[in-house]
């Protein structure tokens, strides 16, 4: 499953997105009930003076408390960025006001992917702070999930330095591993690549770092997840049965 594009784009149209929980795994944020404020800044109140000044040029600071749907959960969050508005006439003395939401800090930070539950914990926690960044900073996002696939490399007893005591970089150690399983090191070769270019400023949008997460979710379920292992074990069961298999 490839990460859903419009819950981490650059603005919100009215409503903000009902993230995935961070720490259930099940429930989704929503924005708890009259608690979203919004306050012009300084330099939008200053503008009013001039000639030519309209509405739209209103440039608001905002918060906002969110909360887990899952009743055993209950987690609460904070949101924050900016938000801007137009004015749209209906009617001869009819407007409607919509607001646009560019977030800029969200936390706990949704994880846009999942992740089984025998992904290490360096790795998860790796992509966690790679989650929170997402907002701030295309280019630190990106560094984090390099960082998710050392991780993976260090899981997998890939070397870190070789017989000299030279350390091995990342390139030689995925290399390493694509001798056992080529598939699985072409996809974490091209989400290092990706980490890499996070390195230079401006050098990464927000859409490579969701591509990075498409596919280091990819491996995370090739490595780590049941589901591949599950599916295929039924289908030798109904193969061999040539039909469906009865429930003990």
């Amino acid at each position: 499953m490839t990460v859903d594009r419009n819950m981490w784009a650059d603005t919100f149209t009215n409503d903000l997105p009902h993230w995935p929980c961070p720490t259930c795994g099940k429930g989704h944020f929503a924005v708890i009930k009259d608690k979203l404020l919004r306050e012009e800044t300084g330099p939008s109140k200053s503008a009013h003076t001039h000639d030519a000044w309209e509405p739209d040029w209103i440039v608001n600071s905002f918060t906002a408390l969110i909360q887990c749907s899952m009743p055993g959960c209950g987690e609460v969050g904070s949101v924050a960025g900016t938000s801007t508005l137009d004015y749209n006439q209906i009617g001869r003395d009819e407007y409607v006001t919509t607001h646009y939401y560019k977030v800029e800090h969200v936390s706990p930070g949704p994880i846009p992917i999942a992740l089984s539950s025998s992904t290490p914990k360096p790795v998860v926690d790796a992509l966690k702070e790679a989650s929170r960044l997402i907002w701030a900073s295309s280019e630190a996002a990106a560094n984090q999930i390099r960082q998710a696939v050392e991780s993976i490399m260090d899981d997998r007893g890939m070397a870190t330095h070789d017989v000299a005591g030279k350390r091995i970089m990342l390139h030689g150690r995925i290399k390493e591993f694509e001798a056992t399983d080529k598939d699985n090191a072409d996809v974490l070769l091209a989400t290092k690549w990706i980490g890499n270019s996070g390195s230079h400023v401006g050098g990464i949008t927000r859409e490579d770092v969701l591509d990075a997460f498409d596919m280091i979710e990819y491996v995370i379920e090739e490595v780590y997840g049941n589901t591949r292992a599950a599916i295929k074990a039924k289908v030798a069961a109904i193969n061999a049965a040539k039909g469906p298999v009865k429930k003990p």
